[in-house]
């Protein structure tokens, strides 16, 4: 399951949009762990709901996708880490962060806001990438020479992250991205930005980036929006303009940085919809079921989700010649309805 941080200024509406999404998914409570309140949310997909029409089964399955919700961020807290005291711990495993920015109120400066926030993150990293260069100095200095890669690696990050630029925009080659990512750092992860928006005329928000997305969110209307009962919000959204919820608008986004697709499998026991990345190999698909199945692979049985839907049953799919019989290496499209042949 992937993990999103979500992180913002103090007063920026952070809570609110945990809020909205754990009420938009229909989620348990949050648990508390320290600083974080961490929520497990359902992600909405529409082709599960029509496949779980088509075969009633007695269970449907959505993936999932955890939000954490941590104290807000204040100027100085990236210096704190030097001095042993990691105000941004409660994030630093996730896959993603999300950073909220005030933009419902005169005198809101998302901009300005998403720079300082940035700032902090910058300032993190470069604390933990000064501390590591240290101590493999400190080695090559008493003829330990293994970690002499290392040491160029960070001191090119080092460069970049004193002249104020986020690692995320940068290509590493892959040994480089396996030695980064040991590190956690911040500036590395994906990010999501989100504008929390008022009534009012906004000013313009942030551009997106390399690794960067952008999405605008009406929070407190959001919020209201949901406390209606289910078959009340479309009419109401439609009637205030708000195209979508909010709660679709942010994972769609995070599955565009994390780079992700989900595929389906499917029956009268359960309908279920599964989660890989771009480019994942059937295999790999097999492999997310169960690592019984990679092992065992002989061939993945595929259909489009709209073509079994067009069909109305697996059976006919294959008449119409729309199910393919795919080896290990074909390489999965989001959507995909997917039966894996194994041996056992």
């Amino acid at each position: 399951m992937k993990r999103v941080g979500l992180l913002g200024l103090p007063q920026s509406g952070k809570s609110t949009v945990f809020e909205i999404l754990l009420l938009g998914a229909g989620a348990a409570a949050p648990t508390s762990q320290g600083r974080e309140s961490i929520g497990v949310v359902r992600v909405p997909d529409s082709r599960l709901d029509q496949l779980s029409r088509l075969y009633q089964p007695k269970k449907t399955t959505y993936a999932q996708i955890q939000f954490v919700d941590t104290i807000a961020t204040v100027a100085g807290s990236a210096r704190s880490a030097a001095k042993g005291q990691d105000l941004f711990s409660a994030v630093r495993t996730c896959d993603a962060l999300a950073l909220v920015l005030r933009d419902f109120e005169a005198g809101s400066e998302p901009g300005r806001d998403l720079a300082t926030l940035e700032a902090e993150l910058i300032l993190n990293d470069l604390a933990l990438v000064e501390g590591r260069i240290e101590r493999i100095e400190k080695e090559l200095r008493v003829g330990k020479r293994q970690n002499e890669r290392e040491q160029v690696l960070l001191g090119r990050c080092k460069t970049l992250l004193e002249s104020e630029q986020p690692l995320r925009a940068q290509s590493f080659d892959a040994d480089q991205d396996r030695t980064l990512r040991g590190f956690q750092l911040l500036t590395l992860k994906p990010l999501l930005v989100i504008v929390n928006r008022g009534d009012a005329e906004s000013a313009l928000a942030p551009e997106a980036g390399p690794g960067r997305e952008v999405v605008t969110l009406r929070a407190l209307l959001e919020r209201e929006v949901l406390s209606l009962a289910p078959g009340e919000r479309d009419g109401f959204r439609a009637e205030l303009g708000i195209g979508e919820d909010g709660l679709s608008v942010v994972i769609r986004a995070c599955y565009r940085l994390l780079g992700l697709q989900s595929f389906f499998t499917f029956g009268e026991d359960e309908c279920r919809a599964w989660t890989v990345r771009r480019g994942a190999k059937a295999v790999d698909a097999a492999g997310e079921i169960h690592s019984d199945l990679a092992r065992g692979f002989i061939r993945a049985e595929v259909v489009p989700w709209d073509k079994l839907l067009e069909a109305g049953s697996e059976a006919k799919a294959r008449e119409r010649a729309w199910q393919r019989l795919e080896g290990r290496d074909y390489e999965v499209q989001d959507g995909d309805c997917i039966t894996v042949r194994f041996n056992k």
